[in-house]
């Protein structure tokens, strides 16, 4: 079991889906469940919303004891801040009822159910907004962006999407920060350098100070900002501006600068 997590901020809404078919068969999966729910919280320090896409999701679990647990995790929770629960993606045939919470066919009747506006909060798994990947490091005031598959950005519309995702993850940010892309999976349009630049401007103004990236797929002019090709090297830069740690420096090569 493999739970994936989108979390929107500014509308205290939390997303979980199942990366792969799951099935639900007994306590102990409901125990692995809670496990990765719990590990989702760090992110969260306030009141949120629930929403669970249960495409994927399918419930054998039919004893006392499995249905004990349910009830215990959503207890576990709701002392952790959870405000309301809902799914979509109902199936008669999947055992949907016996979540401990309800589930509706469509995403905007879940929504509803929440209390929270619709407009596509959730993107389809493989989209371009689920591949973006994004890991605060507090302590040295830095924001790592990844992808979880190749990518190639070449229109307006991707960048709109990055800048959103990364403007909802300042919600968590008190404080400058600097952006390091790892360019591993990352290839950018030179048409799309002026759109990148509009948003940079944009990060700016919410206090980024720098943005660098590491491992380039492309060549260095693929990409809008300066990149090195190891990470070490990019975090170098970093340190020598104070905004990093060097046990955090870890990387797959110890290549020369690019």
């Amino acid at each position: 079991m493999k739970v994936l997590f989108e979390n929107d901020f500014q509308q205290k809404l939390m997303v979980q889906n199942f990366e792969a078919p799951t099935t639900i068969g007994s306590s102990a999966d409901v125990l692995s469940w809670r496990s990765q729910w719990t590990a989702g919280l760090k992110p969260w320090h306030s009141p949120y919303k629930l929403l669970v896409d249960c495409t994927n999701l399918q419930i054998t679990a039919n004893d006392a004891k499995s249905t004990e647990s349910f009830a215990v995790m959503m207890r576990f929770f709701e002392g952790l801040f959870l405000r309301k629960a809902a799914g979509f993606g109902l199936d008669p045939d999947k055992g949907h009822e016996r979540l401990p919470f309800p589930v509706f066919k469509t995403e905007d009747e879940a929504l509803a159910e929440l209390g929270v506006r619709s407009g596509g909060v959730r993107k389809a798994p493989g989209d371009f907004r689920s591949t973006i990947q994004i890991q605060n490091h507090f302590q040295q005031h830095v924001v790592e962006v990844s992808f979880a598959e190749p990518v190639t950005v070449t229109t307006r519309e991707q960048i709109e999407t990055l800048k959103s995702k990364l403007t909802n993850n300042l919600m968590q940010w008190h404080s400058k920060w600097s952006l390091l892309f790892d360019c591993t999976n990352l290839q950018m349009d030179p048409g799309i350098h002026p759109d990148f630049g509009k948003a940079e401007r944009l990060l700016r103004g919410f206090f980024m100070k720098t943005v660098i990236g590491y491992a380039p797929s492309g060549p260095k002019e693929t990409y809008p900002f300066p990149t090195w090709r190891a990470r070490h090297a990019a975090v170098a830069q970093l340190e020598a501006e104070g905004k990093f740690s060097g046990d955090d420096a870890s990387c797959r090569s110890k290549a020369p600068k690019a």
